[in-house]
């Protein structure tokens, strides 16, 4: 049984963070790829500062020499709201016998519960949890928590034994980078040598992106 690791955001930017946390994850539990998946309209964000068009070229950018990493434009595609379980719905209907792992980071597993569907995404898909070190929940739901402890794992062979079903943590060195950040820097006129690759640097300044909004 294959192992997909499924990261999705808006990228907007894409940024050294992102690829982090997909390299990461990728090596940590030997996935066979990571599918990066951008966002149309995100259900809990602002709409996207640069269009679809352009999201989707940074990611194809920053992932060309990494060949674990693949885009995947579902949702950019379906032009509708991106909810993770639609998108769960049809990843699992392309990959009816591998196994799926969807990759969060600790902030956004806390606020699960405000998801469409929470409670059915272990129906299509694993969930990764990317914790720091010696980072741990706090500030969660009892009804969370529950059902955390319901179906976490300790052992990340059984990511290969089912198709999904279960929660796993990994300790992954984070970086404090943020797409509003760096937008917050451009818009500034401030460096960002340290956040993004060079090749999105380059894209961004020759579309001249993110130089009157954060």
């Amino acid at each position: 049984m294959r192992l997909i690791g499924i990261l999705g955001g808006t990228f907007d930017p894409i940024h050294d963070g992102h690829l982090r946390l997909a390299l990461e994850a990728q090596e940590q539990l030997s996935l066979e790829q990571v599918r990066l998946v951008p966002v149309n309209i995100p259900p809990h964000r602002e709409t996207p500062v640069a269009s679809a068009v352009h999201r989707q070229r940074m990611i194809e950018l920053a992932i060309n020499e990494q060949p674990y990493l693949f885009i995947d434009c579902r949702e950019l595609e379906s032009k509708k709201t991106s909810y993770s379980i639609n998108t769960l719905k049809s990843l699992r209907q392309e990959y009816t016998d591998d196994s799926l792992c969807l990759i969060l980071g600790h902030d956004a597993f806390n606020k699960i519960d405000s998801w469409k569907d929470w409670q059915t995404l272990l129906e299509y898909a694993h969930i990764i949890v990317a914790n720091r070190p010696n980072e741990s929940s706090t500030n969660v739901s009892n009804e969370l928590q529950t059902w955390t402890e319901e179906h976490q794992i300790k052992n990340q062979i059984n990511l290969k034994t089912e198709p999904a079903g279960a929660i796993y943590f990994i300790n992954i060195p984070m970086l404090d980078i943020s797409s509003s950040m760096i937008r917050q820097r451009y818009m500034e006129s401030r460096p960002v040598n340290d956040l993004l690759p060079t090749t999105i640097q380059t894209y961004i300044k020759d579309n001249n992106l993110y130089l009157d909004t954060a």
